[in-house]
């Protein structure tokens, strides 16, 4: 963290750095212009050295000498620097009171004085100039540095924006699929009541109304009234599963069935199936989505044979419900999900569905118009 902000400081003051750079190019070659006028003797150079001087501390006062003291160089400066903060920068204070030495030595006409002086300025002006090379360079990886965090720390936060905004439509996916689904239950419920209100009046009123009219044959028509009272109460219950296993709860569906329709409608299931890890709320589920597939197979299919398939795999326990009928095309897609919208013709399927996914388990409907179908639930074996 401590590299890092000195890194930053560096590029803070990376602005002034480039604009006063070229005042060391500029003392370095008024330097050089006044020892030419050394060499030569001229009168001026009292004069050039007072601007010489002047331009030393006009460059005490700039940003990047501040940018030079707080700007470690080397691994020694950095210890240094993370230890006892801005260091002193000595190359400036030493040329500074060397330039007042060879003034004050042209001014007395000491010649050699000024010459012996003007090298170790020239040696000072060298120091410096490395120096700033060495500032450049740093600041360089240092803006280099910040780049490369900058662009992590964007990434991250895209990261995150990108991580939220799938979570966000996750959750809204999830929340329109359940109102949806809530939506078409009501409507299959309140399809489910019209069904069984249509049934108590096409058989039950209409037998009552027999046995007022025809009192002879009330007691024929009571027996026929009880069975057809008995075989509605009976679609409404569920079979417990204490007492009747699900492979003979699902061969009974499909006698009932057959029965019913004239359809005719068997069951293929068998002998050795494990369903101990199914509760019984789950094993209702497999009864329910087959009851439903028969339901749709008596009102749409026209069909003549059903078979219903159930067994087993290490891994799997597949129940197929197939039909000879005339098929549809399947709102469902091969992996299962839904294509368009719900549709209120396929409410019975979207509730199966959904009856799959209670179970951890996978729905497809194979079919093809003229061509039959075939729905297939397939529930992992757990366990």
């Amino acid at each position: 963290m401590k590299y890092f902000l000195c890194a930053l400081t560096a590029v803070l003051f990376l602005s002034c750095t480039n604009h006063n750079n070229s005042a060391l190019q500029e003392m370095a070659g008024k330097w050089t212009y006044i020892d030419n006028l050394l060499l030569q003797g001229d009168v001026s150079i009292l004069e050039e050295s007072s601007d010489f001087i002047q331009m030393l501390l006009d460059f005490q006062k700039s940003d990047i000498y501040r940018t030079y003291r707080a700007i470690p160089f080397s691994h020694d400066d950095k210890r240094s620097f993370l230890i006892y903060g801005v260091k002193d920068f000595p190359e400036i204070e030493n040329i500074l009171n060397l330039a007042l030495t060879f003034r004050d030595s042209v001014s007395l006409g000491d010649m050699e004085k000024a010459k012996e002086v003007s090298g170790e300025i020239n040696i000072c002006l060298i120091d410096l100039l490395l120096i700033d090379g060495e500032t450049q360079r740093y600041i360089n990886a240092s803006y280099f540095l910040l780049l490369i965090s900058l662009v992590f720390f964007i990434a991250v936060i895209m990261s995150f924006v990108l991580f939220l905004h799938k979570s966000l439509m996750t959750s809204f996916k999830r929340e329109t699929k359940g109102s949806e689904f809530s939506h078409a239950y009501m409507l299959a419920q309140d399809e489910e009541r019209a069904r069984i209100s249509r049934e108590l009046h096409d058989t039950v009123i209409q037998d009552m109304r027999c046995v007022l009219l025809e009192p002879e044959k009330a007691t024929l028509k009571m027996s026929e009234l009880m069975k057809k009272t008995r075989d509605i109460c009976n679609s409404l219950i569920p079979p417990d599963f204490r007492f009747c296993e699900l492979p003979d709860a699902l061969r009974k569906l499909c006698h009932d069935f057959g029965e019913r329709t004239g359809i005719d409608c068997r069951a293929e299931i068998d002998g050795e199936i494990d369903l101990e890890f199914l509760s019984m709320e789950k094993r209702l589920q497999v009864f329910r989505i087959t009851e439903e597939a028969l339901t749709n197979i008596e009102k749409h299919a026209q069909a003549k044979e059903v078979i219903v398939t159930m067994r087993q795999s290490s891994d799997i326990i597949y129940i197929g419900i197939s039909d000879d009928g005339k098929g549809f095309i399947s709102p469902l897609d091969d992996s299962g999900q839904i294509k368009t919208g719900i549709d209120t013709s396929h409410i019975g399927i979207i509730s199966m569905k959904e009856r799959a996914a209670i179970l951890g388990g996978r729905l497809k409907i194979v079919s093809e118009i003229g061509e039959g179908a075939l729905v297939c639930l397939e529930i992992p074996v757990v366990g």
